[in-house]
């Protein structure tokens, strides 16, 4: 027999009218989407299509059979109907009276608890990508306060008993950075043009080895004079765009963040 079902792909006598499997009527014109060897069609296809159109009548048979258990499953079922079977009694009870009622109500409320979490989740900033969020917020803004906040403390002392205390054109650090904010302005704008503003986006992070972390505290210790805890570190790559009134540029880049003293913060 070299005959296959044009329906199911089951082997038939050369000179059945009528598949013995699934009844239905054989044709001379083979499917459409056949392979073909030879000027023949590979009756290997047409148990794939026969396969195929079975799965697809499965699921489709499925598909019917789950929407119908919902709709059952939420007939008749109202607002008040659930919320007046929310009592204690009821929920401490479930398992034994199997109220449906209840069961949707509680079914609703972990599916709330489970939202809230999600939305939360993607909320919150981790701790290490704050200190890059300051860092392009404060020179959006011009803000030194912000811009400090992205150091550790011991590099701003540094720069606090260097370059602000024995300087009167400085009253606080956080006017020195101001100054440095506003030079970095004036630059991007003569590039870009007026009302430049810095969007930054975090694609990927590699967390940095305890011999790089070690390296951190050795350069704090000989170039600033203050002993540090670094405890951990990223290195972190960013896609910043740069937008102006007249021209915008986007490029890729790396930034160290690490947790020094406690804090999270960027790399000098």
């Amino acid at each position: 027999m070299s005959k296959f079902c044009v329906s199911c792909g089951a082997q038939l006598a050369d000179n059945a009218d009528f598949c013995t499997t699934c009844g239905a009527k054989q044709s001379a014109a083979q499917p459409q989407g056949a392979q073909q060897i030879g000027g023949q069609p590979h009756p290997g296809a047409q148990q794939v299509n026969g396969a195929a159109k079975n799965f697809a009548d499965a699921a489709k048979g499925l598909g019917a059979a789950a929407g119908q258990n919902v709709k059952q499953t939420f007939d008749g079922v109202s607002f008040d109907s659930v919320k007046g079977a929310m009592s204690i009694n009821d929920i401490k009870n479930v398992g034994k009276t199997k109220n449906k009622n209840t069961i949707i109500g509680l079914a609703a409320i972990a599916v709330a608890i489970v939202l809230v979490i999600i939305i939360l989740c993607c909320a919150i900033t981790p701790g290490w990508q704050k200190p890059i969020d300051r860092r392009f917020k404060a020179m959006n803004k011009c803000d030194g306060s912000l811009y400090a906040k992205t150091f550790a403390d011991a590099y701003n002392d540094y720069v606090d008993e260097h370059y602000v205390s024995d300087d009167d054109d400085y009253d606080s650090i956080e006017e020195y950075y101001e100054e440095q904010l506003n030079d970095i302005k004036d630059y991007a704008e003569d590039e870009y043009g007026d009302n430049v503003k810095y969007k930054v986006k975090v694609l990927k992070k590699k967390e940095l080895k305890k011999s790089d972390l070690k390296d951190v505290e050795d350069r704090y210790e000989d170039y600033y004079d203050e002993s540090v805890d670094v405890s951990k570190g990223y290195k972190v790559k960013l896609k910043i765009t740069i937008k102006g009134k007249d021209d915008d540029d986007t490029n890729n880049t790396w930034m160290n963040v690490y947790k020094i003293d406690g804090k999270w913060v960027l790399e000098n």
